[in-house]
This record gives structure tokens, C-alpha cells and sequence, in this order.
């Protein structure tokens, strides 16, 4: 499992960045790798039973503590994983940290990372439909929430244009299936300037504040909470 992620991770930084861009990729991919293997390890030890939610995505994702009180009564599990890009979610967590374990819902966060890294549009749909393809050839009672991508300010604020595009091909996508659904999580963080909400963010970092979290359960709660809850006792 670690050769086949490194391998994974190697091939996608030599597509996506120059050579004098790879040193310092490969150590976000090394940092990656020991934060899958070490949530996979953990997942596996004490595994989730089967008909819950699981939550899979980036480090937005990860620091999202206080998702199971903020989608009460649910029984959710976060396995999120800071630095990764939908590739990854493709290729290991949908297969390795959802898939297994059976859940009837799957919440995918994914996308920031690659838009930063100069990943097109284009491509981050393809591996997202990767993705839901094998969620639903293995699973095909599951149903999928995809959020749309946080609008971190700083540099990556530059990139609103390819990040609107992103989403706008995730959505379309979503609604092509009943079983999925996109839920626009990046409309509320901005302002009326069309700029991100600075007290939502923690200053000088990508990362959003508990104000920020709580603006993500006021637009995912109402959507999934009432689609899911009565599921939560039918497992």
C-alpha cells in the first residue's frame, strides 16, 4: 500500500509541476502518506460499522472537529486527510478508507489542493468521477455529498476564476445522479466584495476558524441531516 501511493504520488507531480517544483511536492506527498497510513491504521483497528457516513477529503476536511455535533444525530466519521487532491481520494481513500467499511452516505471534500497546485479543472472532474464511479459500482445504495471548494484568501484567491470552474463542473456532474448531490459551501464565505470573510479565516493561513465551520454546518446541516436521518436507525 505505501509503494503503491508513493508511486501514485510521484507520477502526479512530474505531470503536474516543473522539475524545480518536484523536491518540494514530494514532501507534501510524504506528508500525506503518513497521514493516510495513519489514519487507515486507526480505521482498521477500531473500524466504523457499517450505514454510517463517512467523510473523506483535504485538510478542510481534517479540521472539521466538530462534524458529528454539527450533523447530530448522524453517525459520522471523519477521515480526512490534509494535503490530499481528488486524485487521491480516486485512487486510495474512496477504496481504502470508505468503500470497506460499508457506509450508506460518503461526504467528499477535495479540491483546494489541486487548483493550488495548477491542476485543471478539467482534471479534477475526471478524477471525481473516478471517484463516484467506483463508490457506486461497489456501493450502489450509497449516496454522495460533494462541498463545493473553500475560498482561502492570500495567494490561492488568485485562482477564484479556476475554482468557480471547478465547481460549476462538480455541480453539473452531481446532478446527473440522484444519489448525488453538490452543496455549495463556497458562496457563504465570501463577502459582498466577492473576496473571502476575513473572520472566518485564521489570520495569515488557508485554514478556516470555528466562525467558518459554523457557516459550513448552516449550509450542509439543513441538506444532510433531513436526507439522512431517517437512515440513522435502519442499519
Amino acid at each position: 500500500m505505501r509503494f503503491r501511493l508513493f508511486a501514485i504520488l510521484g507520477l502526479s507531480t512530474v505531470a503536474i509541476f516543473g522539475a524545480e517544483e518536484v523536491l518540494s511536492d514530494k514532501s507534501s506527498a510524504a506528508k500525506v502518506t503518513a497521514l493516510y497510513n495513519k489514519t487507515l491504521a486507526a480505521a482498521q483497528k477500531e473500524p466504523p460499522a457499517p450505514g454510517g457516513i463517512i467523510c473523506i477529503g483535504s485538510s478542510h476536511m481534517q479540521f472539521w472537529k466538530t462534524v458529528r455535533e454539527d450533523l447530530a444525530p448522524l453517525t459520522v466519521h471523519n477521515f480526512g486527510i490534509g494535503g490530499s487532491r481528488m486524485n487521491q481520494a480516486a485512487d486510495l481513500f474512496i477504496d481504502n478508507l470508505a468503500i470497506p467499511f460499508k457506509p450508506r452516505a460518503v461526504i467528499l471534500y477535495e479540491g483546494s489542493n489541486d487548483i493550488n497546485a495548477g491542476t485543471k479543472p478539467e482534471t479534477v472532474l475526471a478524477n471525481f468521477q473516478k471517484l463516484h464511479r467506483k463508490l457506486h459500482a461497489a456501493l450502489p445504495g450509497a449516496r454522495l455529498y460533494v462541498l463545493g471548494i473553500v475560498p482561502s484568501p492570500g495567494k490561492r484567491f488568485e485562482k477564484i476564476a479556476d475554482l468557480k470552474q471547478t465547481n460549476e463542473l462538480l455541480a453539473k456532474e452531481c446532478a446527473t445522479q440522484p444519489w448525488m448531490k453538490f452543496i455549495d459551501v463556497t458562496s457563504p464565505l465570501l463577502g459582498a466584495d466577492g473576496k473571502p470573510k476575513e473572520e472566518l479565516f485564521k489570520p495569515g493561513d488557508i485554514h478556516m476558524l470555528p466562525a467558518g465551520y459554523a457557516v459550513w454546518k448552516s449550509v450542509i446541516a439543513p441538506v444532510v441531516v433531513p436526507a439522512e436521518k431517517p437512515f440513522e436507525h435502519a442499519q
